[in-house]
């Protein structure tokens, strides 16, 4: 691949991941993992994609509904390897109603493998994460 294509198929991955969760679709979801992958959720890193798959499961089944929609993203490719992140806003309700909205971004690095593209790192934090009015705290990130 040249490196627009690549650049297209990193975007794709990420699309391919936020309609997984939107759709709660497991199988597709974890399809865009590496077998090794790493996910750090807020602080906690799990590696493995039955471990990774284990604690989405576990996150998605606390929510009537989650919506995840990507605004940007950048990447450094270097071969079969790339580093970037992804900025997303998100709205959750959990069973009991309580609705969030939620402004996040993903350090991610990526890895080639049989000529797709997977995620190798997710290292996810929160920006915003409160009430839709945006009255929360809100977090700038860094690095």
């Amino acid at each position: 691949m040249n490196p627009i294509e690549d650049e297209l198929a990193l975007r794709n991955l990420m699309g391919r991941y936020t309609d997984a969760v939107n759709r709660r679709d497991a199988d597709a979801w974890i399809a865009t993992w590496a077998e090794d992958g790493v996910w750090n959720l807020l602080g906690t890193p799990v590696s493995g994609r039955d471990n990774i798959l284990a604690l989405w499961l576990q996150m998605m089944g606390g929510f009537e509904f989650a919506l995840m929609l990507p605004s940007s993203g950048v990447f450094e490719i270097n071969g079969d390897s790339a580093s970037g992140h992804w900025y997303l806003h998100e709205y959750t309700r959990d069973h009991e109603g309580n609705a969030s909205t939620m402004v996040s971004r993903y350090l991610d690095t990526y890895v080639k493998q049989g000529g797709q593209w997977l995620f190798q790192l997710r290292h996810y934090s929160f920006i915003y994460n409160g009430p839709s009015d945006m009255s929360g705290t809100y977090t700038p990130p860094t690095g």
